[in-house]
């Protein structure tokens, strides 16, 4: 609703088509839904855990992205904005939107360290690293479209 809100004004002020827009917003929104909604056991947590949390520096295990756990999810979650960064029309915005999405997986994981009633009290860097990824597999395949849509040119381009 919120992408749908703004997809239009942001569109004609980025000179993006509003659908490429509204996408990018879209995707934005589902990963801010995802991760910075309380986890069902948050509530339930004890005094003690609402204070505790972890920061934890290490590579992803590649072989964890092959099977579905929360790793290879957030490779999922991550990887729509990469593709709608990629399918913008000018350089510019696509080199912005695609830096933006970045700084978004380091401080949505950020917010899960520092908001402790969201029960995810933890800074996990293969989380960002993963996020990363999702995000440049993303923007490669975005750009892909993009080239295959200027070759064809079919489609109206700002």
């Amino acid at each position: 609703m919120i992408a749908a809100l703004f997809a239009k004004r942001l569109g004609a002020k980025l000179k993006e088509q509003p659908i490429i827009v509204f996408w990018w917003l879209a995707s934005l929104m589902l990963i801010l839904s995802a991760t910075l909604t309380p986890t069902g056991h948050a509530l339930e947590m004890e005094e003690g855990l609402l204070t505790t949390r972890v920061w934890t520096w290490a590579l992803p295990s590649p072989s964890a992205l092959l099977t579905i756990n929360w790793q290879s999810m957030n490779l999922v979650l991550f990887t729509p904005i990469g593709i709608a960064s990629g399918v913008f029309t000018q350089w510019r915005n696509i080199i912005s939107l695609t830096l933006s999405a970045y700084i978004v997986s380091l401080l949505v994981e950020m917010i899960q360290y520092l908001v402790m009633p969201l029960g995810r009290a933890q800074f996990n860097s293969s989380t960002v690293i993963i996020g990363w990824v999702g995000i440049t597999v993303g923007v490669a395949i975005g750009l892909l479209v993009r080239a295959s849509i200027k070759k064809n040119s079919r489609f109206p381009t700002v």
